[in-house]
């Protein structure tokens, strides 16, 4: 892993194909016992004895899924020097396979356990192809299959022991993970439902049809429907009060859940917006046009500008300082992002349009 671009930490290249999906976790936050690659040592009175870890150094782990139908597993380190700071050192650890087309959609499991209570259904959950797919990540092996979706399967949310999954056949459904067993489907959208988020009492939406529906999820019926983009819906996030989508369109438009109004759209993109992540009062986008911006999410304002990708950005996560972005250009790119939030605060950068009047 080079660094060769401004913020750039390092370059993960783990596939032969677009990577449309990825999440970072730490193995000791979700209690998966899954090699880090730290290795810490140092040298006292002539013997060489492990050193007490460095917060900051620790491993954490990187998973990835692709157009070339597979899951990359990779160990993500800080690596220390006086000269420069830091950069990002990753090691490939594991390559799951077994889905039939691309992996558009992965996100690490909580500790849950089946209906018996003997067995751990499994530290993450992956879709892509029409299935939903449980795998283990300690023996690297796949543990179940859902299947009931009949398109391609877009997106998946995990809340709690339900997870939920949006798909090219215009529906949504449900997914009790102790059992294995769809619970509901949610019908409503016209077209591809490409993104998904979860609240304790609602579900939120986003289509190709240009439109996001929140749902209730005791009974599966449509609360609202939020309408103002121009072109199809293709990521979405609740934070707080606030409802934030991003579209081919080219724009982020933010929202009230409580009466489904626009606060403001956000411009600055060249090109279609298909990821983003708010964050300690920041949201992160990824675009078509190659570049990951930030913004404010009080003034709108765009902060920050990462440009490094040689084709389009399909999904990003903020972690612990570190923002990480999948390519068309089949890479991972690692993002030094730890100042991001003092930066927002101070709007020290400015290199988008604000639009509040739309």
């Amino acid at each position: 892993m080079n660094p060769d671009a401004d913020s750039c930490l390092g370059l993960c290249r783990f596939h032969d194909g677009t990577v449309y999906s990825l999440d970072v976790f730490s193995p000791e936050e979700y209690n998966i016992n899954v090699d880090t690659g730290y290795r810490g040592y140092r040298k006292r009175g002539g013997r060489v004895e492990p050193e007490e870890q460095d917060p900051s150094s620790r491993g954490i782990i990187l998973v990835t899924g692709s157009h070339d139908q597979t899951i990359s597993m990779a160990s993500i380190q800080r690596v220390h020097s006086k000269e420069d700071g830091y950069t990002v050192k990753a090691t490939k650890t594991a390559t799951l396979s077994g889905h039939t087309s691309d992996v558009y959609a992965l996100e690490v499991l909580p500790e849950i356990y089946t209906a018996d209570g003997t067995t751990r259904v499994g530290h993450l959950l992956s879709a892509g192809d029409y299935t939903l797919r449980t795998w283990d990540l300690e023996k690297k092996t796949l543990r179940s299959t859902f299947s009931g979706h009949t398109g391609y399967i877009a997106c998946i949310k995990i809340r709690g022991k339900r997870a939920f999954s949006g798909s090219w056949d215009t529906t949504i459904r449900s997914w009790n993970l102790e059992t294995g067993k769809a619970m509901h489907v949610f019908k409503g959208h016209t077209n591809i439902v490409n993104c998904l988020d979860v609240t304790n009492t609602d579900l939120f939406s986003g289509s190709w049809d240009q439109t996001i529906i929140q749902w209730s999820r005791s009974t599966g019926d449509p609360v609202q429907s939020f309408r103002g983009h121009t072109d199809g819906v293709q990521c979405l996030q609740v934070f707080e009060d606030n409802l934030y989508s991003g579209s081919m369109d080219k724009t982020i438009r933010v929202w009230s859940i409580a009466t489904g109004k626009l606060i403001r759209t956000m411009k600055g993109h060249m090109a279609g917006i298909e990821c983003l992540h708010v964050v300690d009062g920041v949201c992160f986008t990824g675009s078509y046009d190659k570049t990951v911006r930030c913004f404010n999410v009080d003034t709108g304002e765009c902060i920050r500008l990462f440009e490094g990708h040689t084709d389009g950005i399909y999904c990003i996560k903020y972690y612990d300082g570190l923002l990480f972005s999948g390519s068309g250009d089949k890479s991972v790119r690692v993002w030094d992002a730890s100042f991001l939030q003092i930066a927002a605060k101070k709007s020290i950068f400015w290199c988008c349009s604000l639009d509040t009047t739309k």
